[in-house]
């Protein structure tokens, strides 16, 4: 018996994932499954700045420039493939440290003036929290502005792929496609259970577009509102805490509908010819990218550098076909197969149809709402 069903069917147990953690997991399993080569999979989380899981902190030395992220694949394969590159841009041999980077683990370094890292995976809301104190700018004129989808282009940080919080749902337990996140909450229609993810980010927000709330007008968040939704629904849901339990409980029938990473839709779609399918009408589009702390051992210059190389379109269109999230290059978005482009979530098509998280009401207000989001779903 699963740890979930011992517990009850509201709530999956263990760490919550990270989205670019996740991607790591859907390489892994598509190169056991034969759909991707292990050097195109390599590649695609070079470029994405994926990390050995193995590897402890890393300390910067001369002629090296460090790069922290959350784990993935191995130290020597993950060099091969990413290492030259950095190199050409930068002259320096590229370290991985695959600690991960937490906001408090900037502040003490910054603080205690002994910065270890020089590129730092980013959620955008990390560098409002931050702001100059911590994160160094980003040089635009070293990292391109026309290569970013419009308003990516962030002062602490720069956007090197998105991804959506979209509807997906069993076509078998559903008498018609849902068409939005008014069907999500209605169980009349749609019976059955729910999968939501247990944070508040892409949850708050489908709450409200339920609701009725404009995309364009969703910030700030009314929370009362929001937080109202997610307990009108919570005897049905079941909350989620990996891609990998998301998708299970899809395929395993025990959530009709499940508001999870587009990533995970797509492979569940792919895999089960278009059973479970689903839809980026009323998805919520979030960035993630890259940051430099500040003091950086390498100097901002080659940091920046390095992000300038990390646009490149052929890594970001690498980075789509294999592991499905949306690039931020607009130069890469040109080059998607005319036969991906509907699975893609920075596509213009798919773009139009969602709503834009807003990084710095999040990197102001995180703190607060997860306080409120944590009475709410216990």
């Amino acid at each position: 018996m699963r740890k979930a069903d011992k517990e009850g069917p509201k709530a999956m147990t263990g760490s919550i994932t990270t989205y670019t953690e996740d991607l790591v997991e859907i390489g892994e399993h598509r190169v056991r499954k034969g759909e991707l080569d292990r050097r195109s999979f390599l590649a695609a989380v070079a470029a994405m700045g994926l990390a050995p899981a193995a590897l402890t902190p890393a300390t910067a030395a001369t002629g090296e420039l460090v790069l922290v992220n959350f784990g993935g694949v191995a130290a020597k394969e993950y060099k091969k493939s990413f290492g030259p590159g950095c190199e050409r841009a930068t002259g320096l041999k590229l370290v991985v440290d695959g600690s991960g980077a937490s906001p408090a683990k900037i502040r003490a370094m910054v603080d205690a003036g002994s910065v270890v890292w020089d590129v730092c995976d980013y959620a955008p809301q990390i560098g409002i929290q931050l702001g100059g104190k911590y994160l160094e700018e980003i040089d635009y004129s070293i990292v391109d502005k026309q290569k970013l989808l419009p308003g990516f282009a962030l002062q602490y940080g720069c956007a090197a792929y998105v991804f959506s919080f979209i509807m997906a749902y069993n076509k078998q337990m559903v008498p018609e496609p849902p068409r939005g996140w008014a069907d999500f909450w209605d169980l009349k229609r749609f019976p059955g259970k729910r999968a939501m993810f247990k944070t508040p980010i892409g949850q708050l927000e489908a709450a409200l577009l339920a609701a009725g709330v404009e995309p364009d007008k969703l910030y700030p968040l009314n929370l009362d509102l929001a937080l109202g939704k997610i307990k009108d629904l919570k005897s049905e849901i079941i909350w989620w805490e990996t891609g990998a339990q998301s998708q299970q409980l899809l395929r395993d029938r025990e959530v009709t509908m499940g508001n999870v990473w587009h990533s995970r839709a797509t492979v569940m779609r792919n895999e089960t010819r278009g059973n479970i399918d689903f839809t980026f009408n009323q998805g919520v589009l979030v960035v993630g990218g890259w940051a430099i702390p500040k003091g950086n051992p390498a100097g901002r210059a080659n940091a920046n550098k390095f992000i300038a190389a990390a646009q490149d379109p052929k890594a970001q269109l690498s980075i789509y076909l294999s592991l499905f999230n949306g690039p931020a290059n607009l130069q890469t978005i040109e080059l998607v197969p005319e036969d991906k482009r509907v699975l893609n979530p920075s596509d213009p098509a798919n773009l139009k149809l969602q709503a834009i998280s807003n990084p710095r009401y999040w990197g102001e207000n995180s703190a607060a709402i997860q306080d409120r989001w944590l009475d709410a779903i216990s």
